[in-house]
């Protein structure tokens, strides 16, 4: 959707003037909404930490022919307005981080936060303004469909939105999974994690470690070990060095199963938190992990999302069974739906709140298949009859080639399989084979 300004933004004897165009509220399409406009409790902890959001979407730690391609479209932070907080968010030019900074409650001093989604464009000129914000500073934020003004005293810096890249929302579909599956491993005191922090290697994307908590902080390790932490590319925590100094509490998060590498780093501030979290390898972006293709299979999954899409309201806590209630929709339709909803982007996940929430993107929802080619893949194969159940799994006919699909435990003997034994999501066989039998089940209960 193309949008134009009526005005310029502008700042006249102390009042800030943000011009904004059409916009998506949960009461439809706006013109001139107003998201959010008001102070925030701690200036100096508010600009390092969209600084830090900022610094993730302007740095590559990985693939320097990637950057060059897309850094002009990928330095914008997304920033979503649920009602009760602001969530800044950004993907480094690798797509291999992600960045969030939620400015919760406690963070907003004066103001109301409305609901709607826009992204910003955090150029020089404004990261130089937010870096001299100190803490007796007056910090006054708006925000609404055109972009983001800050503003103190002595000068506003306003930014207007650009279009979302195509590997960010393919980001944003695969970091909940990822997250989701995730428990807490390791908590550090505020200034323990400061001082950890400043030892690690700041050349990027620095070494690869396995971390187990110890006095003093982390303990650095090659080996894997029971309940340890991947840290993959020490220096990609680099942008968290903004808002060390202000952190009460470090958590560290990771996933329970041998294959689950990446890793989340939740910082608590004061009125706020940062959470980054990690690709499993630096050379890894999240857009490839393939973690909703088992739940994209389920044949209601679209419909169901539709449905659940009119009761989200950007809703800072998804209630999956008050969506159930108001949709008449079943337990593994809400999540079949909400998997959907996940894999356009429009989905996230809190690690500290151990919930959903929703953010509206600029994307469309039929893309989804597109954006999963495995999956299409498997829907062709269904199709031309090359899945063959046998006693133990499956026959899978492919590009001349016959693969066997196993199923306890399951595996299968394509190249993938071999290379990455479903980390990154089931090959496009092992998806036939699963297409071929909920197929069969859906028949047999018709019959």
């Amino acid at each position: 959707m193309t949008t134009g300004y009526r005005a310029a933004s502008r700042l006249d004897d102390g009042v800030l003037g943000l011009e904004t165009a059409v916009g998506l509220t949960p009461q439809g399409l706006v013109e001139q909404p107003r998201f959010f406009s008001g102070m925030v409790a701690r200036p100096d902890v508010t600009a390092a930490a969209v600084l830090a959001v900022a610094d993730v979407a302007g740095t590559r730690y990985f693939d320097a022919g990637l950057a060059k391609r897309v850094a002009a479209a990928s330095a914008d932070p997304v920033v979503t307005a649920s009602g009760d907080r602001l969530r800044f968010e950004s993907f480094s030019l690798c797509n291999g981080v992600h960045a969030r900074l939620d400015l919760l409650p406690d963070g907003i001093e004066g103001g109301e936060v409305a609901h709607g989604t826009t992204n910003v464009d955090v150029n020089q000129p404004l990261r130089t303004a937010l870096a001299g914000v100190g803490s007796t500073a007056l910090l006054h934020l708006d925000v609404g469909t055109d972009g983001l003004a800050v503003s103190t005293p002595e000068e506003t810096h306003v930014e207007r939105p650009v279009d979302l890249p195509h590997r960010w929302v393919r980001g944003f579909a695969e970091v909940p999974v990822l997250t989701s599956r995730m428990t807490q491993r390791a908590e550090l005191p505020g200034p323990v994690a400061a001082r950890w922090l400043a030892s690690l290697p700041r050349a990027t994307p620095g070494p690869s470690y396995h971390l187990v908590p110890a006095p003093g902080g982390l303990r650095q390790s090659l080996r894997r070990s029971p309940g340890s932490i991947h840290l993959a590319g020490a220096a990609r925590l680099t942008a968290t060095a903004r808002i060390a100094r202000f952190a009460t509490r470090l958590r560290v998060f990771a996933g329970d199963d041998e294959g689950d590498l990446a890793s989340a780093w939740v910082f608590d501030l004061p009125g706020a938190t940062l959470t980054v979290v990690l690709s499993p390898e630096t050379y890894r972006g999240f857009s490839g992990e393939g973690g909703l293709l088992t739940t994209l299979l389920a044949a209601s999954a679209e419909s169901s999302a539709l449905r659940l899409l009119e009761h989200l309201a950007w809703e800072p806590r998804i209630d999956r069974a008050a969506l159930g209630g108001a949709t008449g929709l079943g337990a593994a339709e809400v999540e079949a739906g909400i998997g959907y909803l996940v894999a356009t982007g429009k989905v996230g996940f809190d690690l500290v709140e151990e919930t959903w929430f929703h953010r509206e993107l600029p994307w469309d929802t039929t893309r989804v298949e597109a954006d999963n080619p495995r999956l299409k893949a498997a829907r062709r194969l269904v199709a031309e009859g090359a899945v063959t159940p046998t006693p133990q799994g499956w026959t899978v006919r492919s590009e001349d080639h016959r693969h066997f699909v196993v199923r306890e435990p399951l595996s299968c003997t394509c190249l993938w399989w071999a290379k990455h034994s479903g980390s990154r999501g089931p090959c496009k066989h092992v998806l036939a084979s699963r297409l071929l039998t909920d197929a069969a089940g859906g028949a047999g209960q018709q019959g």
